[in-house]
């Protein structure tokens, strides 16, 4: 073989491995670009519809969605971790946690006007709100009922145990996930399938359950705090709610909870 042909094959082969290249540039910048078309597409919605931008409607249904979805996932979550199922919920009906429901509407009106913005900004404040969020509802649920569903004094650089550094950094994560992609496939979700017709009164119909729900598993986990400082049963109410939600039953529906001892 001459050195000629010997050049010729290597600048064959070399052309070959630039037209790989290309292709696969050209096959990133078309899935990217329709990445995103359909995110814009999604934050667009649909005109018209009741639940439309950024109204009640809308951020109802995030809400709700999300404390259904945060079940799902954290579900999922310590099933792959632990090997088995593990009951998440934060009420007495169904799989719905309000953490998740009000994280995620924490997120949204703060950070939707930054989706736009450079990445940092969306991290760190999803950092902050995540982190300030994480306290004062371990803050809350103490002073209220005396227990706690998390603890973090294992953890470094944690704030009385009821933050930390590392977890305040995945909710930096969760922010940008959340704001750049999650939030625009949900507003679309929501705006293509949530019923133009009977949407209004859908959600009226579950800002109804969810505010029922709330106030019983709020009525339940109180009682359970008067029992354990001996308080009787003087009402009506905490009869019901020794009668329907003994210690037992809200052990099995709120496993993580924990009494903090003073």
């Amino acid at each position: 073989m001459t050195t000629q042909e010997i050049y010729a094959r290597r600048r064959k082969r070399l052309q070959e491995k630039m037209d790989r290249l290309d292709r696969r540039e050209a096959a990133a910048l078309a899935r990217e670009q329709k990445h995103d078309e359909e995110i814009a597409r999604d934050l667009a919605g649909v005109p018209g519809h009741f639940a439309h931008g950024m109204n009640f409607y809308k951020l109802f249904w995030v809400f709700f969605l999300c404390c259904f979805l945060g079940v799902v996932v954290e579900t999922l979550y310590c099933w792959a971790a632990s090997g088995h199922i593990s009951q998440r919920t934060g009420l007495v009906w169904g799989p719905f946690n309000l953490i998740y429901g009000t994280g995620a509407l924490l997120l949204t009106v703060c950070l939707h006007p930054f989706i736009g913005k450079s990445d940092r900004w969306i991290f760190a404040g999803g950092a902050v709100i995540g982190g300030a969020f994480e306290y004062f509802c371990s803050w809350l649920q103490e002073t209220l009922i005396g227990t706690v569903s998390w603890d973090y004094s294992g953890y470094m650089f944690n704030l009385n145990g009821r933050i930390n550094l590392l977890y305040c950094l995945f909710w930096g994560v969760l922010a940008l996930v959340w704001v750049k992609e999650l939030f625009p496939r949900l507003n679309g979700f929501i705006e293509r399938n949530v019923s133009r017709v009977y949407g209004v009164a859908v959600t009226w119909v579950l800002v109804v359950f969810i505010l029922a729900d709330s106030l019983v598993s709020g009525a339940a986990v109180l009682r359970q705090s008067q029992r354990r400082a001996d308080i009787p049963a003087a009402h009506a109410w905490q009869q019901a709610m020794d009668e329907r939600f003994p210690d037992e039953r809200l052990a099995k529906i709120f496993p993580s909870m924990a009494v903090v001892e003073r």
